[in-house]
């Protein structure tokens, strides 16, 4: 009994451990500068964020701000960000969100993203840092791809990634083919180097309502531009960002959001 009690007030009195401090470093060429923690990834410049995870809960929380004698009993919301790989000002996440906020479904999603941090939301393409016929002989060599053609003709004369998309069906699996042209641009992620060739992910979302929440995930190796080899060697190596197979060595965040209705708020 008595070394029962020595064992515990050593546990008490043990201090506890520091928090790990957050890795930092400036992109080459640019004047931002990327702060990885446990809990966050954020993108500097001049002090101020051009990225980040924890900071978007308050837009999240935004969405449950309903007008007054609003039913809000049976909402509730839920988000969550990963991060897949860092390269150069490239960041890749998977995100997912699901909830209810009224109207006849819930919703769900499940995806990637890639956000170049030096520009707006939603202007990063994968089609404009690499050759689209590059892109397009890879996923025509896909099995995941090829075992969803609907017109075999089209699929051949396919010129561009639109035209390729319009070639497919969604398939039993109710792949979402008809807005496989925005994931081709930009749901994607970077994997692992091959030679001088990149392993992209890119993550398809679904078809219809009936089948939402589901992604599908494709990989293809792309030929990598000499302009970008060093940034990705940099990104290989861990010296500026990491690339996905290395995501946990890394220590890649993940951030998660929730709100469910407060007493005040039920019936």
């Amino acid at each position: 009994m008595l070394m029962s009690s020595v064992v515990m007030v050593m546990l008490l009195a043990a201090p506890t451990p520091a928090p790990v401090p957050a890795k930092t470093w400036k992109v080459t060429g640019s004047d931002v500068t990327f702060e990885l923690s446990s809990k966050d990834l954020r993108a500097l410049r001049g002090g101020k964020e051009l990225f980040g995870l924890r900071s978007r809960e308050k837009e999240f929380l935004s969405n449950f701000e309903a007008e007054p004698d609003t039913d809000m009993s049976n909402w509730e919301g839920f988000e969550s960000y990963k991060v897949l790989s860092v390269v150069g000002p490239w960041v890749s996440y998977e995100t997912s969100n699901s909830g209810y906020t009224g109207g006849a479904h819930p919703y769900a999603h499940e995806g990637y993203v890639t956000e170049d941090v030096t520009k707006k939301p939603g202007t990063f393409s994968l089609l404009d840092v690499f050759a689209e016929k590059d892109v397009l002989k890879a996923l025509k060599a896909d099995a995941f791809i090829r075992k969803h053609i609907h017109d075999e003709d089209a699929f051949k004369k396919a010129r561009t990634v639109q035209a390729l998309m319009a070639s497919l069906q969604p398939g039993e699996d109710c792949v979402g083919f008809l807005s496989g042209l925005d994931a081709v641009r930009r749901s994607v992620a970077f994997h692992h180097l091959e030679a001088n060739k990149v392993a992209v992910r890119i993550a398809f979302g679904y078809d219809n309502e009936a089948c939402r929440g589901n992604k599908f995930v494709v990989g293809v190796l792309l030929p990598l531009p000499v302009a970008l080899r060093p940034a990705f060697e940099r990104a290989a190596k861990r010296e500026e960002g990491f690339l996905m197979k290395d995501a946990k060595a890394a220590q890649a965040p993940a951030v998660d959001f929730s709100w469910e209705p407060s007493d005040a708020t039920k019936p």
